[in-house]
C-alpha cells in the first residue's frame, strides 16, 4: 500500500469521528494545544519511520553500508523490525507480553498518510504478535490494530520532527535511548532550522547541553572519517564519555592554556586529537584516557602527557612509530567482499588493529606515566631518590639481556653521572 492509498484509508477515520476509540487528546501542534481523537487503525494501513530516535544510528549506519531503507518494501520492513527489536530485546519481550494481555494502553501518533511518528516499537511488537503462529488468533485479534492519533494533512516535515522528538525523547523517555541517538536527533533538528532553545525544550534539557552534544557529534564525525567509517555511527559504541572529555580539552587547548609550554594550537593539538582517536578506537580505559588529554591547572600543572612537553613529545613520537608500522585492510576492500554482516566485519577490523597496537600502547602509556609522575614529584628529591633505589634493587642482573643489550650500558653510564653529580652537590 502506497502513501496515497494509506492516506485515503486514514481519511475514512477522520471523516467519521464517531469511529474514535479515545477522544479529546491534547497535543502541541504548531505551537498551540489542540485536541485530537485516536482510532483503532489496522496495521496494514501504517508504515514505520526508519529514522525514529530509537534506531537512528543503526539505520544511518546500515544505509551508509548498504542501501536506503524503504518502509513500504517488505524486506526493508523486516530489517527495521529487527533493528527495533534488537534495540531493547529484554524490554521488548516484556512489552510484547503486556500488549497481548493488557492491550495497548498508550496511543501513538501517525501522519495523515500513515507514517508512525510515535509508537514505532509498539507497532512492531503488535506486528510481531500477529506473525507469531504460536499465539491463537482469539488471544491476539486485538493486536491487529494500532491505536493512534492521526495528524492533520497540513503537518509539514519540521512540525512532524518536533512532535517526534517531544514524544520520543522528552522528559523521562530519553533515558530509554542509546546515547548516540540523542546527538543525532540534535543534529537533525538543527539542520531542520530549530534553535538551540527550541531543541532543548523538545528534549527536556538545557540549551548548553544541546550545544555540547552538537559539538561532540562533530568530533565523532571526524573520528569516523579518520578510519573510513563516515556515517557508520554503530562504530561509536560506549565511547560517548571519551568524546565529551576530548572535545572539552581540545577547545581549551585551541584557545590557549596559561603557564604551558609553547605548543602549536593547530599542529600539536591536531596530533593530540589523532592520538586520542587511536586510544578511543583501542577501547582504552576511560579513567586512564584523561592522563593523555587533561588540561593542566595551577594546582596540577602535570595533569597529563600533553601538559608537559618533555613527556608529550616522547609519547607522541613513540605512538606514531607504532601506528605507522601497522597495515590493515581498507573499509572499501571489506565492503567489496559483501560480508553477510558488514557491521560485525568492521568491528573485527578494529579488533585486529587493536591486537597489533595494544601492547605498544600500554607500554608507551606506562613509561610516559612514570615520567609524568617524576615531573609531578620533582620538588620531592628524597621521594624520587628512594623510588630510584627501590627500582634498582629489583633489577635482575642474571638476565642475558643485562649483558647483551647496549642500552643497559648506556643507562648504567647515565646513573654513574647522576651519582657523581649528586655527590659533588652534597660534598661527599
Amino acid at each position: 500500500m502506497n502513501a496515497t492509498e494509506r492516506k485515503a484509508k486514514l481519511k475514512e477515520f477522520t471523516d467519521h469521528p464517531e469511529k474514535a476509540c479515545r477522544t479529546g487528546i491534547p497535543i502541541v501542534y504548531h505551537g498551540s494545544i489542540i485536541t485530537l481523537d485516536a482510532y483503532e487503525i489496522p496495521l496494514e494501513y501504517l508504515v514505520y519511520n526508519p529514522y525514529n530516535g530509537r534506531i537512528g544510528s543503526v539505520v544511518k549506519s546500515y544505509e551508509r553500508q548498504n542501501h536506503q531503507l524503504n518502509p513500504e518494501d517488505p524486506d526493508d520492513k523486516r530489517i527495521i523490525e529487527k533493528f527495533l527489536w534488537d534495540s531493547k530485546p529484554e524490554a521488548n519481550k516484556k512489552t510484547k507480553e503486556r500488549l497481548l494481555k493488557e492491550h495497548q494502553q498508550r496511543h501513538g501518533i501517525v501522519t495523515a498518510d500513515g507514517m508512525i511518528i510515535d509508537g514505532n516499537r509498539r507497532a512492531s511488537l503488535l506486528n510481531n504478535i500477529m506473525a507469531d503462529e504460536n499465539i491463537p488468533f482469539n488471544e491476539k485479534g486485538h493486536c491487529q490494530y494500532f491505536i493512534a492519533i492521526i495528524l492533520p494533512e497540513g503537518a509539514d516535515k519540521k512540525e512532524i520532527l518536533a512532535l517526534e522528538t517531544t514524544y520520543q525523547m522528552g522528559e523521562d523517555a530519553k533515558v530509554d535511548y542509546n546515547p548516540i541517538e540523542k546527538y543525532l536527533k540534535c543534529k537533525d533538528l538543527k539542520d531542520a532550522g530549530f534553535t538551540d532553545d527550541d531543541i532543548a525544550g523538545m528534549m527536556d534539557c538545557k540549551p548548553g547541553e544541546v550545544r555540547t552534544m552538537l559539538s561532540a557529534l562533530r568530533l565523532m564525525d571526524e573520528y569516523l572519517d579518520e578510519y573510513g567509517y563516515s556515517g557508520m555511527y554503530t562504530q561509536l559504541d560506549k565511547s560517548e564519555d571519551s568524546f565529551l572529555k576530548l572535545d572539552s580539552a581540545l577547545k581549551k587547548y585551541k584557545a590557549g592554556v596559561a603557564s604551558m609550554w609553547a605548543y602549536d594550537p593547530e599542529a600539536d593539538v591536531a596530533d593530540l586529537k589523532l592520538i586520542a582517536f587511536d586510544y578511543i578506537r583501542a577501547n582504552f580505559e576511560q579513567t586512564l584516557f584523561r592522563d593523555i588529554i587533561s588540561v593542566p591547572s595551577a594546582k596540577k600543572p602535570a595533569s597529563s602527557f600533553f601538559a608537559k612537553q618533555e613527556v608529550w613529545e616522547q609519547f607522541r613520537d613513540q605512538h606514531f612509530a607504532t601506528t605507522d608500522s601497522v597495515q590493515e585492510e581498507s573499509v572499501e576492500d571489506i565492503m567489496a567482499k559483501n560480508p553477510p554482516d558488514l557491521g560485525r566485519a568492521l568491528k573485527a577490523r578494529d579488533q585486529q588493529w587493536k591486537q597489533k597496537v595494544e601492547e605498544s600502547f600500554d607500554d608507551n602509556y606506562i613509561q610516559s606515566m612514570d615520567i609524568l609522575n617524576n615531573h609531578a614529584n620533582a620538588a620531592k628529591p628524597l621521594q624520587q631518590l628512594m623510588k630510584a633505589c627501590q627500582a634498582l634493587e629489583v633489577v635482575d642482573v642474571s638476565q642475558p639481556s643485562f649483558l647483551s643489550d647496549s642500552n643497559v650500558r648506556g643507562c648504567v653510564s647515565s646513573l654513574d653521572e647522576f651519582v657523581s653529580k649528586f655527590k659533588e652537590i652534597l660534598g661527599l
